[in-house]
């Protein structure tokens, strides 16, 4: 991650962060993203983007999907969100979108599986 999104990133973290004060419970929501090929193998789908949104707190920045297709989003307060998996790096293509409620202090997303 280079420097300028390395800042971008914690700004937009303190920006929802800062949206969130008040909510005293706060969760960590993890999951993992997987790729199936046509021949049936299974792979991490590692670099892909996840988001959550809600219409009064915003959106989070992004998590990536590690080498190990898990990914975390950090001090989420509890309630109802939708879980966004951006499989595009193109603005243009819109995530694909997933009701979550999010508890604490663990919320558990089961794995996807995405293009």
């Amino acid at each position: 991650m280079t420097l300028s999104k390395r800042s971008l990133h914690i700004c937009a973290c303190a920006a929802f962060m800062a949206a969130t004060v008040g909510h005293a419970a706060a969760a960590t929501v993890r999951g993992r993203l997987d790729r199936i090929y046509p021949n049936g193998a299974r792979s991490p789908a590692q670099g892909v983007a996840v988001t959550i949104y809600n219409q009064n707190l915003g959106r989070t920045t992004a998590a990536y999907a590690g080498s190990d297709g898990l990914y975390y989003l950090y001090n989420i307060p509890t309630g109802s969100y939708y879980l966004e998996v951006w499989t595009s790096r193109d603005p243009r293509v819109p995530p694909t979108v997933y009701q979550i409620n999010v508890g604490e202090p663990y919320t558990d997303i089961p794995p996807i599986v995405v293009p």
